[in-house]
């Protein structure tokens, strides 16, 4: 499985966390972050695409499981653990709304990924201050 398949294939499963079909907010928000990572760089829409496709081809062959454990071990042989983490966060913040189902589904991942709850705690601080602060400046600029 290649990076790029298993960073997305995290990113999708955390839309799915909570147990329902993930909200536009979830699905913008995993397009979003996917196209600003590196590892897709130079992905085209039809890339995109296929990616989806093969995702579907897996989870069809293998089952949900089988294909969520390659992607973690994937990830880790690669070294993008903290970007399969940072997209999982951004999926699952994106309606506004962290249940309890989602908060144990991105514990469980920062297990699996070896990310110690130190550094996830500053990867959630400076995710969330980044956020914070955009939204400060696009509260004044709408004052002016």
């Amino acid at each position: 499985m290649s990076p790029e398949l298993a960073v997305a294939m995290i990113g999708l499963f955390s839309a799915f966390a909570d147990g329902e079909v993930s909200s536009d907010a979830e699905a913008y928000a995993l397009g979003e972050m996917v196209s600003c990572i590196d590892l897709y760089s130079e992905y085209t829409e039809e890339d995109f695409a296929d990616l989806g496709a093969e995702i579907g081809s897996l989870i069809n062959e293998a089952g949900v499981e089988a294909v969520v454990s390659q992607a973690i071990e994937t990830i880790k042989d690669e070294g993008v653990e903290e970007a399969a983490f940072i997209i999982a966060l951004v999926v699952l913040v994106a309606d506004g709304e962290v249940p309890e189902d989602e908060q144990e589904f991105i514990d469980d991942l920062r297990q699996a990924l070896r990310i110690s709850v130190e550094r996830a705690d500053e990867i959630v601080s400076e995710l969330f201050s980044e956020v914070e602060e955009a939204e400060e400046e696009y509260d004044e600029s709408e004052e002016e």
